[in-house]
C-alpha cells in the first residue's frame, strides 16, 4: 500500500509539475547551540564556488532581470502600487480599527514550553505566530495551536497563522514537536531530484496540517557563494542558482499542493555573508549586477512559481541602500521587490529580535520602520507585541506611516488566509499511509544524497572480514540517528563497534579513542561542522586517526567544506546531515549495497 501510494504521488507530481532534468556534473576533489565548540580555533582552508546562470539571463540588462541599478538613488514609497482587489477592498471595508489592522501583521514566536505570551497576543487580535522547537508529541503540539487558534476565535478576530522553521536545515532537530524529520537543504541539492522533492514536500505539509501549522518559513533560497558563511551551510540547497531556483520550485508546489503557506527566504540572499545577522548586522558590497547574477534568480522564479511570501533579511547591502539593511529598507522593498519585480505576495520580516536589528533600533521602532518600509507581516520573535502595536499605531496617527500602507499589508494578510482556507471551517487531516509513504521518499532521497568524493586506495565496498571501527564525533542530540550505521553494519554480518564522542574532544577521551581504533582494521570517522568552522581539538584528532595508516573513510556528516581540512584523506563520503535514512543510507554505500551517486551541490577547492 505505501509503495503504490509513493508511485502514485510520484506520478502526480511529474505531472503536475514537471521539471527539466539537470545536468549531472561530475563530482569535484548549527545552529547556535554548538557554535562555542565549532568555531574554537578553527582554520578552515581559503576554498571558492562559482555559480552558473543562464547565459540569456546574465546577458540580460538590469532593468529586464528585474532589479533596478539605480535603486539606492531614490526612496520609493509605492508609487507603483496596484489597485486593490475586491476581495481586498472588501477587507478594508470591514470597519475594523487602526489597532486591529495593525495587529494583524504581527508575529511573535512562541516556546512550545510556555504559549501563555501567545495566547494573550492571540486574545488582542494578534495575526501570526511561530512556534519554536521542543520535544513535543504530535498530539501535544496539535493541543497548542488548537488552543492559540481557539483565543483568536473566542475573542472575534481571525484565524492565526502559526507557521514554523521548517526548512530541512540546522535549525531543524530531531524529535522537534513530534514532526517528521525532513533531510537538509543540500542533501536534497545532492540527491537532485526535483519530482522527490515536491512529492517529500507534500507529505511533509500534509503532516503540518495535521498539527494545525498552515505556513512554512520556506523554502531558504539563499545561494552559499562563501564558504565561511557562519550560518547558512547545509541550510543551502546549494551554489547554483538554477538548480536552486528548480529544487525551491519544487518544495513551494509540494506544501501548496498540502495546503501550506511558503515563505521563500533571506531576500535577496544570505549566502555571501562572513557574519551572522543573529549576533550582528552585516554588510555586503556587491552590485546590483553582481546580486542580480547570482542570488535574486531563485527568488524571481519563486515569485513565478507562485510563492505566497518573500522573507527579507537583515543585511545592509549598501549599494542598494547605503542607511538601511533590507528588512527597513523601502528601496529594496517597495523599490526593488514590489515596482521592480512586480511581487504582489506577502513580504515578511525575518525575526526582528535579532542582534542584527537590535544593535541598532528597539524591537518596536524597528517594526514601526518595517511596516513602513512595506512589510506586510512582522515577525517580532520574543519581542513585546504591545509596545510594537502601539508604536505603529502611534506613527500612522502622527503621520510618519501613510494609513494606506497600513491598509495595503492588512488586505494582503486577509486575502492570503482567505486563500488558504483558514476563513472557513477546516476539515481534520488524518493519514497514516501518507506517514509511511514520507519515510519510504525520504530513504530514497537520503540514498541519491550519499557522495563519494574519492577513493584513491579502493577501500570500498568495506570487506565483509574487516573489524570495523565507527569514531562519530558529533552533537549528542544527534547520538540516536548515529544508531542506524551501526545497525546497518550489524546486519550485514560485520564486527563492528560504534563509538560517539562530542564535537569538542577532551584530553582525556584522546587515549580512549587511539586504542578503539587500534583494535580495528577499518575505520570510519565522522567530522561534524555546522557551516564556517570546525572545532579545532575535533579536527587535530580527526587527523591524528588519519595518520594511524589503517584503512580509513572520512565521513562529512553536516556541511561538507570540513573536507577541506582533510586532502590527507584517502577515501571520504559526504552525507549533508544526520538525519536517520541519511545515517542509514551512509552504512548501504559502506557496505556495497547501494552505489552512492550523489553529486556535490557546491564547489570544494
Amino acid at each position: 500500500m505505501t509503495r503504490f501510494l509513493v508511485s502514485i504521488l510520484f506520478s502526480f507530481f511529474a505531472l503536475t509539475y514537471p521539471f527539466p532534468a539537470f545536468s549531472q556534473e561530475n563530482p569535484v576533489s548549527h545552529e547556535q547551540a554548538d557554535s562555542q565548540e565549532q568555531l574554537a580555533n578553527s582554520n578552515n582552508a581559503e576554498s571558492t564556488i562559482s555559480a552558473t546562470v543562464p547565459e540569456n539571463f546574465k546577458n540580460m540588462t538590469i532593468e529586464k532581470a528585474g532589479i533596478s541599478a539605480n535603486v539606492n538613488k531614490k526612496k520609493r514609497e509605492g508609487k507603483g502600487r496596484r489597485e486593490f482587489t475586491e476581495s481586498e477592498q472588501a477587507f478594508i471595508s470591514q470597519g475594523l480599527t487602526l489597532e486591529e489592522k495593525v495587529a494583524q501583521m504581527l508575529m511573535i514566536s512562541v516556546d512550545a514550553a510556555d504559549t501563555s505570551a501567545a495566547e494573550y497576543a492571540a486574545f488582542s487580535g494578534l495575526g501570526a505566530v511561530q512556534l519554536q522547537w521542543g520535544s513535543y508529541s504530535l498530539e501535544e503540539t496539535k493541543k497548542i495551536t488548537a488552543k492559540l487558534q481557539q483565543k483568536a476565535k473566542s475573542a472575534g478576530f481571525p484565524p492565526l497563522f502559526i507557521s514554523v522553521d521548517y526548512e530541512g536545515g540546522s535549525v531543524y532537530v530531531p524529535t522537534t514537536l513530534g514532526l517528521l524529520e525532513l533531510p537538509t537543504n543540500m542533501m536534497l541539492g545532492a540527491a537532485n531530484n526535483a519530482s522527490d522533492t515536491a512529492t517529500l514536500f507534500y507529505l511533509a505539509g500534509k503532516e503540518l496540517r495535521k498539527t494545525g501549522i498552515n505556513m512554512a518559513l520556506a523554502p531558504a533560497l539563499d545561494i552559499n557563494t562563501n564558504p565561511k558563511n557562519p550560518i547558512i551551510g547545509v541550510r543551502s540547497l546549494g551554489a547554483d542558482p538554477i538548480k536552486t531556483a528548480e529544487l525551491g520550485k519544487a518544495i513551494i508546489n509540494g506544501f501548496k499542493a498540502a495546503n501550506i503557506m511558503t515563505i521563500a527566504k533571506h531576500f535577496p540572499g544570505h549566502g555571501a555573508t562572513y557574519e551572522d545577522t543573529h549576533k550582528k548586522m552585516p554588510e555586503i558590497k556587491m552590485t546590483a549586477e553582481e546580486i542580480n547574477d547570482t542570488h535574486l534568480y531563485p527568488f524571481r522564479e519563486a515569485m513565478k512559481s507562485g510563492v505566497d511570501g518573500i522573507m527579507t533579511v537583515h543585511i545592509l547591502f549598501s549599494k542598494l541602500d547605503p542607511v538601511n539593511p533590507v528588512t527597513l529598507s523601502s528601496s529594496v522593498i517597495q523599490g526593488m521587490i514590489r515596482d521592480d519585480m512586480k511581487y504582489e505576495g506577502i513580504v515578511m520580516t525575518d525575526s526582528l529580535d535579532m542582534s542584527g536589528i537590535t544593535s541598532k533600533l528597539s524591537i518596536r521602532k524597528a517594526a514601526a520602520a518595517a511596516a513602513k518600509a512595506g512589510a506586510d507581516i512582522i515577525l517580532l520573535g520574543k519581542g513585546d507585541f504591545k509596545a510594537a502595536l502601539g508604536e505603529i499605531v502611534s506613527q500612522v496617527e502622527k503621520g510618519h506611516i501613510p494609513l494606506s500602507r497600513i491598509d495595503e499589508a492588512y488586505a494582503k494578510i486577509m486575502a492570503a488566509k482567505e486563500r488558504a482556507g483558514l476563513l472557513k471551517k477546516e476539515t481534520q487531516e488524518s493519514d497514516a499511509d501518507a506517514d509511511k509513504a514520507y519515510l519510504e521518499i525520504t530513504n530514497r532521497i537520503s540514498e541519491q544524497a550519499v557522495t563519494l568524493l574519492k577513493d584513491r586506495k579502493n577501500v570500498l565496498p568495506i570487506p565483509l572480514k574487516s573489524k570495523v571501527a565507527i569514531i562519530i564525533f558529533a552533537p549528542q542530540r544527534f547520538a540516536n540517528n548515529a544508531i542506524q550505521l551501526y545497525k546497518e553494519f550489524l546486519v550485514n554480518g560485520y564486527d563492528v563497534t560504534q563509538y560517539y564522542y562530542n564535537i569538542g574532544v577532551r584530553d582525556k577521551e584522546r587515549s580512549q579513542i587511539l586504542a578503539a581504533a587500534a583494535k580495528a582494521d577499518t575505520l570510519i570517522i565522522g567530522s561534524f561542522q555546522w557551516a564556517a568552522a570546525q572545532n579545532a581539538s575535533q579536527k587535530d584528532m580527526i587527523k591524528q586517526l588519519l595518520r594511524t595508516g589503517k584503512p580509513s573513510v572520512l565521513l562529512s556528516l553536516m556541511s561538507p567544506y570540513d573536507m577541506l581540512n582533510y586532502p590527507e584523506a584517502n577515501c571520504a563520503m559526504v552525507l549533508y546531515g544526520m538525519t536517520a535514512p541519511a545515517m542509514s543510507a551512509a552504512g548501504k554505500a559502506l557496505t556495497g549495497i547501494i552505489e552512492p551517486k550523489g553529486r556535490l551541490p557546491i564547489l570544494l577547492k
